[in-house]
């Protein structure tokens, strides 16, 4: 389960020492790193990203989605899976759909054995079964030592992921993990309690019944503010799966491909939220999709090879038409071909065709070099919204508000003192 809503004397820091080499910084990021358990996580699909890229995986990015209806869905060609996040009540509980007694070939996934990491595990549950997708040595790695385990045995092996559950818990404060710890100490003091055994169930329905309209009123502040839960879809074998990691088994929604793989998401998500209070900003729709940067460096690289074997074929045969210094000075990239490009429908074009098919390829450079100056500047700026959801802010916060009252303590103190001393005179 995760939440959607998440929203002295003075240390001198030596200006080329790093920010985390501060001491108190440094023991946060060591209290997140030896700690055992999982903190909620906020529904941000640049987090999810971050998630991917410590554990290795450049080739999947993730993009919020704004709806769910079907026309909007519809667009959305190449999915690789689909995150939705919802309340975690009674409705969640009322799911339907044809239960496995045992995993279709091919399929992998995961229990969730730990609280508050079904962010990580929707995501790995979507992950691992990319199979024509690199994923990264250590995604790799771990798919393949889990492979043959059983579902709750992977649930295990990812709470024992440390790379992954340091990504994860990256952007959880000191309150947070105080507080988890919290809740476990009182669930393990309850279920050792033998007196909380005998509480009785009939009276609490009756207490229920008479304050009905607070309860309703409780429920939908409770899908707003309360606890949620992320769930994963993906398609295996041309069908269309609801991997829950709260649930045994996976759920089989039925036959899809790569066209409707969306638009029947998006169908099974409104069958979900129908049984929900009409409070559909509470909910979050996040699609893993291919990485935009190694699909435009692989389109850079073979057009730079295309425009080398253009430039080796014109010295052939029309030298006059080569490049001009000023050309290749203005930081054109031009590789030589390798030995598996196919360019042999330069052998059929006159010079001018060459010509013209290099400078269209020149200026598709162009349009890729500043798709990159762009994805990059989008990337820089992500980078720094993560750092700044990353800093915990409680112990300056704590320090402010100690030093305020402090001043306003003095001050008080002050003020009665000179009234005093002017009424004694």
């Amino acid at each position: 389960m995760s939440s959607s809503n998440k929203v002295g004397e003075s240390t001198r820091v030596k200006s080329d020492i790093s920010p985390c080499a501060a001491p108190e910084i440094r023991r946060i990021v060591e209290q997140k790193e030896n700690w055992g358990g999982w903190a909620t996580t906020l529904n941000d699909a640049t987090i999810f990203e971050y998630i991917m890229r410590q554990v290795g995986c450049e080739s999947v990015a993730v993009r919020e989605l704004y709806s769910m209806e079907e026309g909007y869905l519809r667009e959305e060609k190449s999915c690789f899976g689909i995150i939705f996040l919802m309340p975690y009540n009674e409705h969640y509980e009322t799911q339907a759909g044809e239960e496995l007694t045992s995993l279709p070939a091919g399929m992998w996934y995961s229990n969730q054995i730990a609280d508050n990491a079904c962010a990580s595990y929707a995501l790995l549950n979507i992950l691992m079964n990319l199979n024509d997708v690199p994923l990264g040595t250590q995604l790799e790695g771990f798919r393949e030592f889990t492979l043959g385990l059983l579902p709750p045995h992977r649930g295990q092996a990812v709470d024992g992921f440390k790379s992954i559950k340091n990504a994860h818990n990256s952007f959880c404060f000191r309150y947070e993990i105080e507080e988890a710890d919290l809740i476990l100490y009182e669930e393990a003091l309850g279920d050792s309690d033998p007196k909380s055994e005998l509480k009785p169930k009939d009276s609490h329905r009756r207490k229920r019944a008479k304050f009905n309209e607070a309860e309703v009123a409780h429920d939908q502040a409770d899908q707003i503010d309360g606890p949620h839960h992320y769930i994963a879809y993906v398609q295996v074998g041309g069908c269309l799966w609801e991997l829950d990691g709260l649930k045994q088994t996976p759920f089989k929604v039925g036959d899809c491909n790569n066209e409707n793989f969306a638009v029947r998401v998006g169908s099974r998500m409104r069958e979900l939220t129908a049984r929900c209070s009409d409070l559909s900003i509470d909910f979050g729709i996040f699609a893993l999709e291919p990485a935009k940067a190694p699909q435009l460096e692989k389109q850079h690289q073979a057009n730079a090879r295309e425009i080398g074997a253009i430039e080796r074929k014109l010295q052939g045969t029309d030298p006059r038409s080569s490049l001009r210094t000023e050309e290749l000075l203005s930081g054109l990239l031009i590789l030589p071909p390798l030995d598996t490009d196919d360019f042999g429908q330069q052998d059929r074009m006159t010079t001018e065709q060459l010509v013209e098919l290099r400078a269209n390829l020149i200026q598709k450079q162009k349009e890729i070099e500043m798709e990159k100056d762009k994805l990059f500047n989008e990337e820089s700026r992500k980078a720094l919204e993560l750092a700044r959801n990353r800093h915990d802010y409680e112990p300056f916060i704590l320090t402010m508000a100690t030093m305020v009252w402090e001043q306003q303590q003095a001050e008080a103190k002050t003020g009665k003192t000179k009234k005093k001393g002017r009424k004694g005179r």
